[in-house]
């Protein structure tokens, strides 16, 4: 399991290994949900499936703030306790459910449950491995592989289960949601919990963790671009035998389409998925070994370099997918230098309201990048999505590699 690699490359910390399971369980039942939605009201349209789905992205997003903030007063491990245990009943609640009003207020309460749980838990490895730089990189990489992860494990889940014909309600998503209750239990508070001093602190964003945000929201993006890989595959008749992806519809854009018009959920998402990653641990390591700010110049060039080839040479993907995957590895180290960048500059001050920020971001990023993406694709086709990325990026990600590289000499890099 990921969690037990990030156990281990981080030196074996107990305190952090909880939060890593409840991230990975919460983004588990997230992704069974998505699924047995569509199983358990199959005469739901894809609008009305959409919308549902989209709640709960809005609602995370728009929490990351308030997460933070609660945080700060409650600790890691109360607020994951109370965030997972909303979670449980919400899931078994929707159960009962006999409208869509009713599951819609259920699922955005869930993406604010979900937004507390990941603010709090990066926050809690941020406070973990303060004074210690690669054991930071490899603490926030184990966080970005566990959320990551545990999509892919909640797809693969989901998916076995419908081949089985036993996925109907969210009784499955429930009880994720409750091995993520009992992580929780196990979380000791990484460092004693600073006194009160006023509401404002609670709401205080570090400015210089703003400058990350123009290279985080461009990753998100074309993130969110990836959740349509299976769609676009099919669409481009590449002839790639996936097992699954012939039965994802051509409904609506977005990822939203691909899940509705078939509960099958594309193999090649959750490969992807599975390998990005286990790839971001492979980016901690090189950020580890050549530093933080090469490691953002890195990824500024080179996932650019492997959008423009991969437009460039889609056709023939097979013989050039080994070149394309060498160019866009050092594109991996992005995530983590980041987070640790994020870490870093919130160590004198309290870090949920930041990682908070960080959470929206990636929230909104995504969502554009499904929407935007699905529409580029429809219009242009993949070769001008993907110079499209590669400009978009370029153009976000310069001026944040820039600030950092010009401030690291005022800041010691551990």
């Amino acid at each position: 399991m990921l969690y037990l690699l990030v156990e281990l490359l981080i030196r074996k910390d107990v305190d952090l290994y909880p939060a890593y399971l409840s991230v990975a369980f919460i983004r588990s039942a997230n992704a069974v949900f998505i699924v047995s939605l569509t199983v358990t009201f199959p005469s739901l349209s894809a609008g009305v499936q959409g919308f549902l789905l989209a709640v709960y992205s809005v609602a995370e997003a728009l929490s990351g703030l308030a997460s933070g903030a609660l945080y700060e007063i409650l600790g890691l491990k109360f607020s994951l306790a109370i965030a997972s245990s909303m979670l449980v009943v919400i899931y078994l609640l929707m159960g009962i459910s006999s409208s869509i009003l009713e599951l819609a207020v259920l699922n955005a309460i869930a993406g604010f449950a979900a937004s507390l749980i990941l603010v709090s838990s990066l926050s809690a490895v941020a406070e973990g491995t303060r004074g210690a730089s690669r054991k930071r990189i490899f603490g926030v990489g184990g966080f970005e592989a566990s959320n990551l992860g545990g999509y892919a494990l909640g797809f693969s889940l989901a998916g076995l289960l419908e081949i089985l014909g036993v996925l109907s309600g969210f009784t499955v998503s429930a009880i994720l949601a409750m091995l993520s209750l009992i992580s929780s239990l196990l979380v000791r508070e990484v460092v004693a919990r600073r006194g009160f001093i006023n509401y404002r602190e609670f709401y205080s964003v570090s400015k210089r963790s703003l400058t990350l945000i123009p290279m985080w929201f461009g990753f998100a993006v074309i993130l969110g671009v990836g959740f349509l890989s299976p769609k676009i595959i099919k669409e481009l008749n590449l002839g790639i035998p996936l097992p699954f992806t012939s039965n994802i519809g051509k409904g609506e854009e977005g990822v939203v389409g691909s899940y509705v018009a078939n509960p099958s959920i594309g193999l090649f998402l959750i490969l992807a998925l599975v390998g990005v990653a286990g790839g971001i641990m492979l980016g901690s390591l090189i950020a580890a070994k050549i530093g933080k700010e090469r490691s953002l110049l890195l990824g500024t060039f080179s996932l650019p370099i492997a959008l423009i080839v991969l437009g460039l040479t889609y056709k023939e993907l097979f013989v050039f997918l080994p070149l394309i995957i060498l160019l866009a590895t050092p594109a991996l180290t992005i995530p983590p230098t980041l987070l640790a960048l994020l870490a870093d500059y919130t160590d004198n001050m309290r870090r949920g309201p930041s990682a908070g920020v960080y959470v929206t971001t990636l929230g909104i990023g995504i969502g554009i990048g499904e929407i935007l993406g699905g529409r580029i694709f429809d219009t242009a086709g993949f070769g001008p999505l993907s110079y499209f990325l590669a400009l978009m990026f370029l153009a976000l990600s310069l001026p944040t590699s820039i600030y950092v590289t010009r401030t690291s000499s005022r800041y010691s890099d551990g």
